[in-house]
């Protein structure tokens, strides 16, 4: 399985100079828990419900404090719409991350979460597929289990 195939190509974004509290607004309206970072069209980096809670753990203020000075960047990492889900997966754990940036070329072309995963991967196992993807559904499945303990310890 390819991670283009359950990828969100409909991302929401913000800008560098939009507010944790507009982010966080946007978050909420939408259901999701990550907004992908633009500058144009170029990749800047994530804003994820773990940036918003370190942001007002620290004291800083989401109403004045803008994305540019609290969004993940940096070693951000991106896989392409080809990588197979197990290989995500890998990564995702490796990098102790929930949300990929899916980018072809320079453009971002969707995101996936390790829930997304994790729905693909039992939606795979009990849907009655004749052939179902078990490595694709078993990496997927480690990874959220993983993911999870790491964030227990």
């Amino acid at each position: 399985m390819l991670v283009g195939e359950i990828m969100h190509s409909d991302v929401k974004t913000a800008s560098t100079n939009d507010s944790f509290a507009d982010v966080a607004k946007s978050m909420r309206t939408h259901g999701i828990s990550s907004v992908v970072v633009l500058n144009g069209k170029k990749l800047e980096g994530i804003v994820t419900e773990r940036d918003i809670v370190n942001l007002v753990a620290e004291g800083g203020d989401p109403n004045t404090t803008t994305v540019e000075q609290g969004m993940t960047r940096g070693d951000l990492v991106t896989v392409g719409p080809r990588t197979e889900l197990s290989d995500a997966a890998e990564q995702m754990v490796s990098r102790n991350i929930r949300h990929l940036p899916i980018v072809d070329g320079e453009n971002v072309v969707g995101i996936v979460s390790i829930r997304d995963m994790t729905r693909w991967a039992a939606e795979e196992l009990a849907g009655g597929h004749e052939l179902p993807d078990i490595a694709g559904s078993h990496a997927a499945l480690q990874a959220a289990s993983q993911l999870q303990r790491k964030r227990g310890a």
